[in-house]
C-alpha cells in the first residue's frame, strides 16, 4: 500500500510531495518532491492573506 500525500504549507512557497509505503508495521518514505511556485501564483495566493473584495471567485480564477 503506497500513499501519496501533498501539502502546500503557509510559507506559500510551493507544493511538497511525499511518496510513503504503508504495507509493513513500520512505514517507510520512499521518495519526496518539491514543486515552487511561480512568482505570479505565489503573488496571487498571498493577497488571500488580507480582507478583499470577491475571495471566493477569485479563489475559484485562481484554481482553475
Amino acid at each position: 500500500m503506497k500513499y501519496i500525500g501533498l501539502m502546500s504549507g503557509t510559507s506559500l512557497d510551493g507544493i511538497d510531495a511525499a511518496l510513503v509505503d504503508f504495507s509493513k508495521p513500520q512505514p517507510k518514505l520512499l521518495d519526496t518532491y518539491a514543486k515552487p511556485f511561480p512568482a505570479d501564483i505565489k503573488a496571487r495566493l498571498a493577497e488571500f492573506h488580507k480582507p478583499g473584495f470577491d475571495e471566493i471567485t477569485r479563489l475559484g480564477e485562481l484554481d482553475h
